[in-house]
């Protein structure tokens, strides 16, 4: 299936949202998200089958025309995979299947929890989103950090505390 992308371009909140909503409920497209320049200027990233993206950028720009919104709107068809690789990595989507997102994350956990042993593998809580590093930390009832300390702790102290379990370390009580 050829793949295209929209774009719509707005001047404020209101006109992003609701060019966005009058896209996502008039077909089925992906709504990568939105980029917001100074002076309020917004673009919607629309990708999706090329029907459906032109049908998605023509009822946003339906649903923004009266509200003195619109700036402008274009639809690029087929879409080179390079350039769809290069936007789902900047809006922050897996290509395959966006709303798998939680799931994928969930094998590493049960990979490194497995081996209680063996010190956790860098690389792969590095890979592993905060939340997932919060769960696990809570999971490994580490004696380095008080749990009340994990639901703030960033990604690198949490890294740091898994790593070295049981050795107390500079910041962490």
């Amino acid at each position: 299936m050829a793949k295209a992308l929209g774009l719509i371009e707005v001047r404020g909140k209101l006109g992003a949202i609701l060019a966005a909503d009058a896209a996502a409920k008039e077909a089925d497209i992906n709504l990568l998200g939105s980029e917001t320049i100074r002076g309020g200027l917004t673009t919607i990233h629309i990708i999706g089958d090329i029907a459906a993206v032109k049908a998605a950028v023509k009822a946003g720009e339906v649903a923004v025309a009266d509200k003195n919104c619109l700036i402008s709107s274009h639809v690029i068809p087929r879409l080179d995979d390079q350039v769809e690789q290069m936007l789902m990595k900047s809006f922050g989507k897996k290509e395959d299947n966006p709303s798998d997102s939680d799931e994928s994350n969930q094998p590493i956990i049960e990979e490194i929890e497995k081996d209680e042993d063996s010190p956790y593998d860098k690389g792969q809580l590095e890979k592993m989103r905060v939340t997932d590093l919060r769960s696990l930390a809570y999971k490994s009832n580490l004696s380095t950090i008080k749990r009340s300390e994990i639901k703030s702790a960033n990604k690198a102290v949490l890294i740091e505390t898994l790593l070295n379990k049981g050795v107390k370390h500079n910041g962490i009580d």
